[in-house]
Formats: structure tokens, C-alpha cells, sequence
């Protein structure tokens, strides 16, 4: 693969967080503490070096940079204190941003004023949107859908999906295409190629189901002090399953349940999306809690403001999901369930809106990559 050398490559990245990495003399102390660098005894410092010589494409190609969980072990033991988690998480940023077409993701990675305006500037628009759509207001009962019509609930999610849907799109199909550049070529034909594809898909999944890899990972298991309901990596899968199942809860919602209609509590979608709902608010209010404290391990030392972005929409998501909830099951529907539902509808919307562009972004890049380095290693033998 050709490269071209830029030696404002490190600058740029210093934009998202990136820490001094020309500290590191390539001694190989974090590939000997990381318990994901491998046979080939290259990751992290590979990443590192490739960075300090501006090769900005051979960077890119390394999918190992979408394997990291952040753990911290490699910052922790660093003799020149180049912080390698810090930098493989700003490189990360960084090429969210550089391969969004619309130039939003920079922006809002990088401008706390672009990002308060974009938030305002939504939160009025969808608020005035919604309350035109109704803005009746029952006090005898909870009338939710006189408030904001469900149509212009439907129609905004189903608009708000396709338009970020196609960012997606056009932004992962970058990284695909970077990925593929470093896999060289494996036995010849489609049939073994479609093989490695399906093989890796399925590491993919398991990986991503259970994030054994993050088991490797000591230091989050010691900074928790041995509680296990403590550590990032179920912090991490309470959120991911969590979230996971709130579609899944809203999907079944739409599809077998008259919108609006009253059911108990153990309904099967009821149930299944405050058990959801209640792995996000908690994986959220630990995330929130250890970065205000900056305890939690490494990971929560320094926060930047796309970390705050996406755990304050998705808490401030589910906690009114359930202030709505509660609203609902109450004998006479107090005034403030509209309110709730009001900002609920809104910030969800926001959520959706800024996907493509934010931190949450790597929930559909970090399966890619993680799909393209196992595909490079099934090819590659």
C-alpha cells in the first residue's frame, strides 16, 4: 500500500485529545503489558510510530485501533508517560471525523460553542415541531399523543433514520475501504474469500455479545477493587444491552400494541424495556459519577466533551423514559408526564440525529473494524 508522509499528521490529532506520543522511543513497554498486541508483538507502538511519521493511511488501515477498550495498562506503565490509551482513543475521534462527509463530527468533537448552538438549535425546532403537531393538554387523564401526534413522531424517526442512516453509510464505507488496503491477499477465488467474511462475522459477534477481550483487560477489575458490577467492562455491556433492548422493547411496542393503549407492568414489552432501561440509567450514572470523581481506572481520568455529549443524551433518554413511565401508572397522569414525554421524544430524536457524528459513532465502527482485523487474520492465516 502506497503512503504518503505528513508531518502535520500529530497537530491534527492534538485537535482531538491526542497526547504528546513524541515522548515515546518505541521501548515496547506497552506491547509487552497489552494483553491484546498478539503473536506479532506490534500493538500498540506500531500505531504509535506510525503517527510520530505521519503516515496517516497506514494508520487508518490498522484495525487494531478499533480492538482497544482502553483498559489503561499501556498509560500506567509508560516510562516517558506518552499515554498510548490516551492516543489510540484520540485517534479514534479523529478518524470519526475525518472520514464524515458533512464536516459535523469535527466540529462537534472539537467546539463546545458549535455543539451548544447545533443542541440548542435542534431542541428548538423539534420542541416547536412537536407541541404544532398537538399541544392539547388533558388534566383529567394522561392523553400523550394529543400532546405530540404519534404521526409526527413516526414519520420525524423514520426521517431522522434515513438520513443517518445514509452518513452511516458513506462514512463506514471509508473505513472498509481503508481496512481492506492492509489485508493481503489470502488463497485465491471467491469461495475462500466469502468464507473468511463469514468466519470473521462470526468472531465479530461473539466478541461484541460478550467483549471477552475486555476480560483481558486487568486493570478495570483492580480499579473497581474486585466488584464486578463496578468494573468498565460491565459498565460497558449494561449500556450496550441495555440500548440494545430499548429498540428491541420499541420495535415490539409498534408492532403489537395499540399506540397509547394501557398495560400492566409484566407486559413482555413493558418488562423487557424497563429491565433495558434500567442497565443504561445505571451503566450511565456510574459512567457520569466515576468521571466527575475520576476514579474508575484510567479510562475516566480525562473526559473530553464528546464523552459528556453522549452519556448525558442517553441518561437524560432513559430517565425521562421512565419519569413517562411513572407518569403513566399513576391513577390521575400529573401535568409534568408531558413535560417528560416532551423531552423524551425530543432527545431521543437528538440521539438518532447525531449518531453518525458523535462518540456513538464507534458502536457501528468498532464492529466493523473489529470484523475487518478478523477477516485480515482468517486471510492471512
Amino acid at each position: 500500500m502506497s503512503v504518503r508522509v505528513d508531518p502535520s499528521f500529530l497537530e491534527e490529532l492534538r485537535r482531538f485529545g491526542a497526547p504528546d506520543v513524541t515522548a515515546c522511543f518505541n521501548c515496547g513497554n506497552c506491547t509487552a503489558v497489552c494483553p491484546l498486541a498478539g503473536e506479532e508483538g506490534s500493538f500498540p507502538r506500531r500505531l504509535i510510530r506510525y503517527a510520530q511519521l505521519g503516515l496517516r493511511q497506514r494508520l487508518a488501515a490498522s484495525s487494531e485501533l478499533w480492538l482497544c477498550y482502553g483498559c489503561g495498562d499501556c498509560s500506567e506503565t509508560c516510562p516517558r508517560q506518552a499515554d498510548p490509551t490516551g492516543f489510540l482513543a484520540s485517534a479514534r475521534r479523529y478518524f470519526i471525523s475525518a472520514w464524515d462527509l458533512t464536516t459535523i463530527a469535527p466540529r462537534l468533537y472539537t467546539s463546545p460553542i458549535f455543539t451548544a448552538c447545533l443542541i440548542g438549535v435542534l431542541t428548538v425546532v423539534l420542541t416547536g415541531m412537536f407541541l404544532g403537531s398537538g399541544g392539547r393538554l388533558n388534566r383529567e387523564k394522561l392523553e400523550l399523543f394529543g400532546f405530540v401526534d404519534l404521526e409526527w413522531i413516526h414519520y420525524t424517526g423514520i426521517a431522522v433514520l434515513v438520513l443517518a442512516g445514509l452518513a452511516v453509510v458513506a462514512n463506514i464505507a471509508n473505513l472498509v475501504r481503508a481496512s481492506l488496503l492492509a489485508i493481503r491477499p489470502g488463497p485465491q477465488g471467491p469461495r475462500p474469500l466469502l468464507q473468511a467474511a463469514w468466519g470473521a462475522m462470526g468472531d465479530t459477534l461473539k466478541e461484541l455479545a460478550l467483549q471477552r477481550n475486555f476480560a483481558k483487560c486487568e486493570s478495570p477489575i483492580k480499579s473497581a477493587q474486585g466488584r464486578w458490577y463496578l468494573n468498565m467492562r460491565f459498565l460497558h455491556l449494561a449500556i450496550m444491552w441495555g440500548f440494545l433492548g430499548l429498540w428491541g422493547a420499541t420495535a415490539l411496542d409498534f408492532l403489537f400494541k395499540t399506540p397509547g393503549s394501557f398495560v400492566p407492568l409484566w407486559y413482555p414489552a413493558r418488562l423487557l424495556g424497563s429491565v433495558s432501561g434500567l442497565l443504561v440509567l445505571y451503566g450511565t450514572s456510574v459512567a457520569i459519577l466515576f468521571r466527575l470523581t475520576k476514579k474508575g481506572g484510567r479510562l475516566f481520568a480525562s473526559t473530553l466533551l464528546s464523552d459528556w455529549l453522549l452519556l448525558s443524551l442517553l441518561w437524560i433518554v432513559t430517565a425521562s423514559g421512565f419519569a413517562v413511565e411513572i407518569a403513566v401508572y399513576q391513577a390521575e397522569g400529573p401535568a409534568w408526564g408531558y413535560v417528560a414525554f416532551l423531552v423524551h421524544v425530543v432527545v431521543a430524536m437528538e440521539l438518532l440525529i447525531l449518531m453518525p457524528f458523535t462518540k456513538f459513532a464507534h458502536a457501528i465502527y468498532r464492529p466493523v473494524g473489529i470484523w475487518a482485523f478478523h477477516l485480515r487474520a482468517r486471510r492471512q492465516g
